[in-house]
């Protein structure tokens, strides 16, 4: 009896129409009350990629109410993860987006991008090295056990599989679409066949003839990625938040005229702003007010276009979903006049410590607010920002917007508490860490593992900060040392005068080689750097004049004496400098200036 209703029920669902669903490029069954049924969806491995990729898998997921947001809605997307620059040609680099971590690197044909996970132990592959197997193709090869992968995701060498054993697909690790464009790297997370379809969120002008973009800054942020979002569609905070800087002076705080004219779903929109732009002698226009266009792309392309009177430029913003209480924001500037005024690397170096310094006057409040609308409500994206009555809210506080400058961020509140709950986060909200105590601003404001380390310019500038650290603290000691035994020797020789002379000319020539000395160190100028050159100019000629007298004794003695001093000076220039790199006050010391 059981056989027989079990195979009449069977009978009877093969029946059932099936109907399409578009939303998870399968098809489905209606049941009575919803449409929530299995549907058949292929896994995110690249089908564009080479042809020795490995074949998707199949996966099942419940199919969403029609209409509805589903976690593939937001991952059927291209996500920028850094800048194309920022990949080494020699080693695998890091990414993480919606908590997938990523490894990129570069072969033969171009950037590569692959789960960051070895399917033999899940170490990270981010970890291991670039190899060149027999063929002379590099591989990407985890360090733990020398297992080797094509770009395509293919497991290629597998050292302790025995000589009779094929490498089999299921050896392979997860592969994904990747492309470079505009200066930006882009993965695919979703459907893989999808992916040539699917756009990518490009700004159109960086393509145009005249135009140029510069100052490319990327940071990791310890906050969320609805809370980045919110900040930076947010134009009324500059003034007083970046007080102090280039971009903010709190007696510019007035009534911001905006207005959304379109709302471009999940949570994109469109809108207009006017607000005071500071003076740029580099680019040649004064102080000024402009009308900008706002264009939020989601998931992670925020434009602010406006045009002073020299000609157009845009500020351009992609914040990108880390993980859980973890976001990563990239920060591009382009124009199209004075494009012959190039950055060197000594200005752009001077901008991404301009941008340390503003990213670090948001960072306590931005956290402080995360954790409070947590602590209201812990569902993962700050639902509890406009409750309508405290008692919703446990007693607590929600949003007072009363100011037309809000009106962006309340059209992206609107817009994320319809689509955030399809957020494909692998992880729950912990409610548990809106309550923890702040964390320490050593690590708040961690500059080195949130931009320096990588960043390949400052990168660079922080190791040679660190050298002529080194050089200045032996330049001092060894100059104080003969400046003391020229001081009490009655007739020093001649050649240690004159080595000293050329020890003291040697490391001024160092000072001014370097990039970093006066436009980035402004206490240390050129002027400063050269004060050991000019005293061994002036020994060497009084020696020359009167080699035996007392004013030749005295120069000897005086030059390195000055080198002394000056690369005491230096070295306390040079590690107020290495501290930029890592940690300082200097953002909490402007605001409250």
């Amino acid at each position: 009896l059981w056989l027989v209703m079990h195979y009449y029920l069977v009978l009877v669902a093969s029946l059932v129409p099936l109907t399409p669903n578009s939303r998870t490029r399968g098809f489905s069954a209606p049941l009575r009350g919803g449409r929530a049924t299995l549907a058949v969806s292929p896994s995110p491995v690249s089908s564009r990629l080479p042809s020795e990729r490995a074949q998707p898998g199949k996966r099942r997921e419940a199919e969403p109410p029609a209409g509805k947001l589903v976690p593939d809605s937001w991952l059927d997307n291209w996500y920028p993860v850094m800048f194309t620059a920022d990949v080494p040609a020699d080693s695998p680099v890091a990414a993480q987006v919606f908590e997938r971590p990523l490894v990129l690197y570069r072969d033969e044909e171009g950037l590569q991008c692959l789960a960051d996970t070895c399917p033999h132990r899940l170490a990270p592959l981010s970890e291991g090295r670039l190899a060149v197997d027999a063929s002379g193709t590099t591989r990407l090869e985890c360090s733990y056990h020398g297992w080797q992968f094509a770009g395509c995701g293919k497991c290629t060498k597998l050292p302790q599989l025995e000589g009779t054993k094929p490498i089999l697909p299921l050896y392979g690790a997860s592969a994904y679409p990747v492309r470079e464009a505009q200066g930006v790297a882009y993965v695919f997370l979703g459907n893989a066949s999808l992916a040539e379809s699917v756009p990518l969120p490009l700004a159109p002008e960086l393509d145009a003839e005249g135009w140029i973009y510069e100052q490319d800054y990327m940071r990791d942020l310890p906050y969320d990625y609805t809370t980045l979002v919110e900040n930076i569609i947010d134009p009324s905070h500059v003034p007083v938040s970046h007080h102090g800087t280039v971009q903010g002076d709190r007696n510019l705080a007035q009534p911001i005229a905006t207005s959304v004219s379109e709302r471009m779903p999940p949570i994109g929109f469109q809108g207009k702003t006017e607000v005071p732009l500071h003076a740029s002698s580099r680019l040649s226009f004064a102080q000024t007010k402009a009308v900008q266009t706002v264009t939020f792309t989601a998931p992670s392309l925020l434009a602010y276009r406006f045009s002073v009177p020299a000609g157009d430029a845009s500020a351009l913003f992609y914040p990108i979903p880390v993980a859980r209480g973890r976001s990563r924001i990239l920060v591009r500037r382009a124009r199209n006049f004075r494009t012959e005024r190039v950055m060197r690397t000594a200005d752009l170096v001077a901008k991404h410590l301009e941008n340390n310094i503003v990213f670090d006057q948001d960072m306590a409040f931005l956290c402080g607010q995360e954790a409070r609308l947590q602590a209201l409500r812990a569902d993962g994206w700050g639902g509890a920002w406009r409750a309508k009555r405290d008692s919703e809210v446990g007693g607590g506080r929600s949003y007072v917007m009363p100011a037309e400058a809000d009106r962006f961020v309340i059209s992206f509140r609107k817009q994320l508490d319809a689509a955030a709950a399809a957020l494909p986060w692998r992880s729950p909200p912990l409610a548990g860490e809106a309550h923890a105590p702040p964390m320490p601003r050593t690590v708040l404001l961690d500059r080195y593992e949130q931009h320096t380390k990588k960043c390949p310019t400052c990168m660079a500038a922080l190791k040679l900060t660190e050298r002529l650290i080194g050089v200045s603290a032996s330049t001092s000691q060894v100059s104080l040392m003969a400046a003391l035994v020229l001081a009490v020797t009655p007739a020093p020789p001649l050649a240690l005068s004159l080595a000293c002379a050329a020890a003291a000319a040697a490391y001024s020539a160092v000072l001014l080689r370097a990039y970093l000395v006066g436009p980035i160190i402004g206490a240390l100028s050129n002027r400063v750097a050269a004060v050991p050159l000019a005293a061994s100019a002036a020994s060497a000629a009084i020696l020359a004049l009167a080699p035996g007298g007392r004013a030749a004794r005295v120069a000897a003695a005086a030059t390195p004496l000055a080198t002394a001093l000056c690369a005491l000076y230096a070295r306390r220039a040079l590690d107020g400098l290495r501290a930029r790199f890592i940690y300082t006050e200097e953002a909490k010391a402007l605001q409250i200036s």
